[in-house]
């Protein structure tokens, strides 16, 4: 795959059915912007599996993690990781805002 697009202007981010916001894409991973998620968006979410790992910073705001059998609350400043096709949900506490890096890419 050959590289196509160095660069995406926020104007040309492309938004996801769950909310996210891609953002640029290379050949072994993508970025992606969770913002200002509300508690509500996330209270009744069913755990899921992805064929792909999540790398994941939280900007502001604070989620609770179950990933592995594991409970982790995340707040500012903490970086999180969850294993391909691993089982896990994401929480919302407070209005959250966090960047995500995926491995492989997510499909637009």
């Amino acid at each position: 795959m050959t590289q196509s697009s160095y660069k995406v202007s926020r104007s040309d981010t492309t938004h996801g059915e769950a909310g996210e916001h891609h953002l640029i894409q290379g050949e072994a991973s993508s970025m992606r912007l969770w913002h200002n998620e509300q508690p509500a968006d996330t209270a009744d979410k069913a755990p899921s599996r992805n064929p792909y790992e999540t790398l994941g910073y939280v900007i502001s705001g604070r989620v609770e993690l179950t990933v592995g059998g594991q409970t982790l609350t995340l707040e500012a400043g903490d970086s999180y990781c969850v294993p391909r096709d691993t089982e896990h949900v994401y929480r919302v506490l407070e209005t959250l805002t966090a960047v995500e890096v995926t491995t492989p890419p997510t499909s637009r």
